[in-house]
């Protein structure tokens, strides 16, 4: 027991004078100084200052952040489902938009088309008649509007446009609600449907209509 006991007290000793020499040692820097916040340049002080304040509020602005953004995705996707077109301020204007000058469809087709319907009206067959009108409708409002028109578009959704001129848009409403009619209600158009969509599709295809 002894023996070790003197062990002990050697490697104490030993431990003792090291650390001695450790603190003696210039080279080695124990004492170091306390940490000093840097000096924000002045331009960055009212900034610092402004975050400062807004600190204990920073949960409340980050939700409401997350909030404002998910009911603006929300809206275009609206926007996006009724085929509305949407631009950020800095795009322009929409392409899209009224017509400058007077247009209307090229009459010749338009007389093909009405000679086409009435084969089909005169062999009864009213329902195909007036869908031709509806498709040869919506065809002329793409080539004046290409951009307005989308495959999400309905035909009640064009009618509604106020990107058309009111008479245009008024007899293509005419149409679509003889067609809707026939497909939806299960309502035969019959030969004064017949009638009404091609007195429509005249006043949207040879009228002012697109003045």
């Amino acid at each position: 027991m002894e023996g070790s006991d003197a062990a002990l007290d050697g490697s104490a000793g030993r431990l003792a004078e090291a650390h001695r020499r450790l603190l003696e040692d210039d080279s080695i820097q124990f004492a170091l100084p306390p940490y000093q916040q840097p000096k924000p340049p002045e331009w960055l002080v009212p900034l610092t200052d402004a975050l400062q304040w807004l600190a204990p509020y920073a949960i409340y602005i980050f939700w409401t952040a997350v909030i404002a953004g998910a009911v603006f995705i929300l809206v275009l996707v609206i926007l996006e489902l009724k085929g509305v077109a949407w631009r950020f301020p800095w795009q322009g204007k929409a392409e899209e938009t009224a017509p400058e000058e007077v247009w209307r469809p090229d009459a010749v087709v338009a007389r093909t088309l009405l000679t086409e319907a009435d084969t089909l009206a005169a062999r009864g067959d009213y329902d195909e008649a007036v869908h031709l009108l509806l498709r040869r409708s919506v065809e002329d409002i793409s080539q004046r509007m290409p951009h307005f028109l989308r495959p999400s578009l309905t035909a009640r959704d064009i009618a509604g446009a106020t990107l058309l001129p009111a008479l245009a848009r008024g007899a293509f409403a005419q149409i679509a609600q003889i067609v809707e009619a026939a497909l939806f209600a299960k309502k035969p158009v019959g030969v004064d449907g017949w009638r009404e969509a091609r007195d429509a599709y005249e006043r949207f295809a040879f009228r002012d209509a697109w003045a």
